[in-house]
This record gives C-alpha cells, sequence and structure tokens, in this order.
C-alpha cells in the first residue's frame, strides 16, 4: 500500500489583486499591488513563483541526496509571466544554480525535479515552462 502525505494550508484573500493574502495561521500577510507604469507591484503572479521555486528547490534537494550529489548553495529562481489572452495563461522560467555540480549531474537532478514537484506535475501541460541551469 502507498503512503500519502496530505499538507493541508488556508490563505485568505481580501480585496482581489490590490488587496491583501494571509495564512490562517498567523505570520504571512502581505498586501498586493497594482503594476504602475514599469513598477513591477506585489502581485499573485509573485506568489505562484514563489510557491513553485520552493516547491521545486525541494525537489531538487531530495533527488541530490537520493543520487549523493552535493547541492550545497544552490538556488531556485522563479519568473512568471502573465498572459492572461493566451492558451497557456502563464509562462515560467525555473533557473536553477547548482554550484560545484557537473552538468550531466545537474541536468538528471533538474528532469527528475520536474517530474515530482507538485507544482510541475499540477501546471504540466497546461502553463509554458523553461528550465535553465546556470
Amino acid at each position: 500500500m502507498k503512503s500519502t502525505t496530505t499538507t493541508y494550508a488556508e490563505t485568505i484573500s481580501q480585496g482581489g489583486r490590490t488587496g491583501t493574502v494571509e495564512t490562517a495561521e498567523p505570520g504571512f500577510k502581505l498586501q498586493l499591488t497594482q503594476p504602475e507604469g514599469l513598477s513591477q507591484g506585489l502581485t499573485p503572479e509573485h506568489l505562484f513563483g514563489a510557491a513553485w521555486a520552493a516547491c521545486f528547490h525541494g525537489a531538487v534537494l531530495h533527488h541530490a541526496e537520493q543520487t549523493n550529489v552535493n547541492v550545497e548553495g544552490t538556488t531556485v529562481t522563479a519568473r512568471v509571466h502573465l498572459q492572461p489572452e493566451e492558451e497557456r495563461p502563464f509562462e515560467v522560467e525555473l533557473s536553477v544554480s547548482l554550484p560545484g555540480v557537473d552538468e550531466d549531474n545537474a541536468r538528471h537532478i533538474l528532469a527528475l525535479a520536474h517530474e515530482t514537484c507538485p507544482y510541475s506535475r499540477a501546471t504540466r501541460g497546461r502553463v509554458s515552462v523553461k528550465i535553465s541551469l546556470n
């Protein structure tokens, strides 16, 4: 029998794209802002990118450990582009830095992470994704 772990997270939005988002538990509350001119503001796309980057990074760390590869000092940067009129409304680039890891091992770890990361799995075929190695 396969064991599953369920994580429950509750987040509350008030005011839409220019309101606030906060967790039901104390400790996380953000004021979203409407982008003006060249200013990006703080948007839901930032939160989407932050969640995906953290989840993908966790998958990278897991697969590196499983393959006995030291990935100390790694980073994952998510760039999210909203394209509401397109068939795929998001374009995401996950840029990963794996200092000291040879390219073959790094690409293998990234492929495994992309296969298992819940955000990658949930958006597969629905979001344009590019994974790059720095």
